[in-house]
């Protein structure tokens, strides 16, 4: 095998073994953000993002072995893998542009069910605190922080601000994992067509 398959080999490898880590990580994060997202969207993350992890240790696998078939395979599957990743983010960019902070906030204000969100969000009100004082109400133990009832430890920003910027910087978040998957299958896939090309004339030439 010359230097180039070789580098190209170990290039795999390793390239497959950190699409493996990010697609991990980001099963994690999706875990730890489930309760803020859609359950399609939740399913749909997980499901890739486990294909991505079999597919990232089928192309290091295939690579040791230096097998025609399981490189080709991966490389196929990483292909299409990543065009329908590429679909499925602009469509959920779209769900994340028809977020409303606001709407979620006066939902749960009108539901009265403003504990989590406040806790969650270190937040008070749906624009403040002074939200509470105007209606007559007790400010609740869930606009402090630690549920100190204490002016020091009193959420002073409001939830409607709060929870926006949060959907924001999600949607950040979404963007730069999704495409850096994308680019990593892009490139575990080019290296997999380069590769299989490679142990198939190996295995030609050992014919001879």
């Amino acid at each position: 095998m010359g230097c180039a398959t070789t580098s190209v080999k170990i290039s795999s490898i390793v390239l497959n073994a950190v699409l493996g880590v990010l697609a991990a990580g980001a099963i994690g994060w999706i875990a730890y953000n489930a309760d803020t997202e859609t359950e399609g969207f939740v399913i749909a993350a997980y499901i890739a993002c486990s294909l991505i992890l079999v597919l990232a240790l089928l192309g290091i696998f295939a690579a040791i072995r230096e097998s025609v078939v399981l490189t080709a395979t991966s490389a196929v599957f990483l292909l299409i893998l990543a065009i329908l990743q590429i679909v499925s983010t602009c469509l959920f960019l779209h769900e994340f542009d028809v977020k409303s902070g606001r709407d979620m906030v006066e939902v749960a204000w009108q539901a009265n069910n403003m504990d989590a969100l406040q806790q969650k969000h270190e937040c008070c009100g749906q624009s403040s605190a002074q939200d509470y004082i105007h209606l007559s109400l007790l400010i609740p133990p869930s606009c402090y922080a630690d549920l100190q009832q204490t002016p020091d430890h009193l959420y002073l920003d409001g939830c409607i601000e709060k929870v926006q910027s949060f959907y924001e910087s999600d949607k950040l978040r979404f963007i730069i994992v999704s495409w850096v998957l994308v680019a990593f299958e892009l490139i575990c896939f080019a290296l997999a067509v380069f590769l299989a090309i490679s142990f198939k004339n190996k295995q030609r030439r050992m014919e001879f």
